[in-house]
């Protein structure tokens, strides 16, 4: 993987931080660390998790929702928790509709034919981002359904989304998020938890084994990648798209879908994904 490894595309191993998705989640695989996490970000205590056995394997799959790393935990009351580390602010206007995706698909896989929907399960999605999602300021945003009409009225529909901004106002939050998100954004330690996390990172940096993942991980992007870019330059991007991927891509869009699950089903880039939603007037 010598050439791999001289790749400016790829941050080196002994230099990735917790914002990096790939070191996120290998850090969250420890169970009291992803647990504070949680508390820290919520402000509860839990007793316990565990992390949903179709989610548990760590593979480089290109056909796993796009090649997201989420982490998908339930506490010891079934409370089900969506995870994400998010330092691309290329599409933060379509992060409320990702949300609504990632809740379907823990609905969908939570509840079982013939179970009643009062059975579905209490769920929160979190981003963490690099960025600030929505341009308030706000080091945290929390989001439920509520009554437009009457804003303390709330729908009980059992699913909250929270958004942390890494660059936001700390003074609004607890001091245990503030320290947090402090390391998440900069590295410094200044706690019990963050000095916990960045032991975690420092290890796993030394495991050459974690390292060999990491570069398979980055190898399979970069020559999915490098492959489409080829397929754009000789066949030129227009003419790449095939009628039948084109019209499929169509149906996709106005059905909401991500565009990392388009590109997987159409083999069309994200760029090209995007173009198509543009030329459509489609708000995606």
């Amino acid at each position: 993987m010598s050439n791999l490894r001289k790749d400016k595309r790829i941050a080196k191993w002994n230099k990735l931080t917790l914002r990096n998705n790939f070191m996120f989640r290998l850090v969250m695989e420890k169970q009291e660390l992803c647990k504070k996490l949680i508390e820290c970000i919520l402000g509860i205590k839990i007793k316990s998790i565990s992390y949903m056995e179709h989610e548990k394997s760590f593979e480089a799959n290109l056909k796993s929702k796009g090649i997201r790393l989420d982490l998908f935990v339930i506490d010891e009351d079934g409370v089900a928790y969506d995870i994400e580390m998010q330092m691309d602010n290329s599409y933060k206007e379509f992060l409320g509709r990702r949300t609504r995706y990632y809740v379907s698909t823990m609905d969908n896989n939570a509840l079982k034919k013939g179970e009643r929907y009062s059975q579905l399960r209490k769920s929160y999605v979190i981003f963490i981002c690099t960025f600030d999602p929505f341009g308030r300021g706000l080091a945290k945003y929390t989001f439920n359904a509520i009554c437009n009409e009457d804003h303390s009225l709330v729908l009980d529909d059992g699913v909250t989304r929270v958004f942390i901004n890494t660059e936001g106002d700390r003074h609004r939050i607890s001091k245990e998020l503030a320290s947090l998100i402090g390391y998440i954004s900069t590295g410094e330690v200044t706690d019990d938890y963050t000095k916990d996390l960045d032991e975690e990172v420092r290890a796993l940096r030394n495991d050459d084994g974690r390292e060999r993942d990491y570069m398979t991980y980055m190898q399979t992007i970069m020559e999915h990648e490098d492959m489409a870019y080829s397929q754009g330059i000789t066949q030129g991007i227009s003419q790449g798209i095939t009628q039948a991927n084109k019209a499929t891509a169509i149906k996709m869009l106005k059905a909401n879908k991500p565009y990392e699950e388009i590109s997987e089903f159409t083999e069309l880039t994200l760029s090209e994904i995007r173009e198509l939603a543009a030329s459509l007037h489609i708000v995606h």
